[in-house]
């Protein structure tokens, strides 16, 4: 199984590779800075593409991690909520009970 993991990432490199020589066409990105003010820089095609790729990347960790911690939130509050529960099925448990009457004296 590792060689074919192997395998399938130098395969997977070689398509990458092969994309960047493609495209290391130049491209103008505008831009506007603090100031507004714009500016245009020249980048080759596969730099935008990597930089857009990673930001989107990036992006769609921080919303799991949100969610990821949202999550582990409401575990954390439910988690509570069954202890608080369990204390109080111990207690209520460990309380005497009443005897109950029989139902054979209303019978008559």
């Amino acid at each position: 199984m590792p060689a074919i993991k192997f395998i399938l990432s130098i395969l997977l490199l070689i398509v990458i590779a092969s994309f960047a020589v493609q495209n290391m066409d130049s491209v103008e990105i505008s831009y506007y800075d603090l100031k507004l003010e714009l500016h245009t820089i020249e980048l080759p095609l596969i730099v935008v593409l990597v930089i857009s790729l990673v930001l989107g990347f990036l992006m769609a960790w921080f919303m799991g991690m949100f969610d990821r911690f949202k999550l582990k939130s409401t575990i954390r509050q439910q988690n509570r909520s069954i202890s608080s529960m369990e204390e109080e099925l111990e207690r209520l448990k460990s309380t005497p009970q009443l005897p109950t009457q029989a139902e054979s004296s209303t019978d008559s």
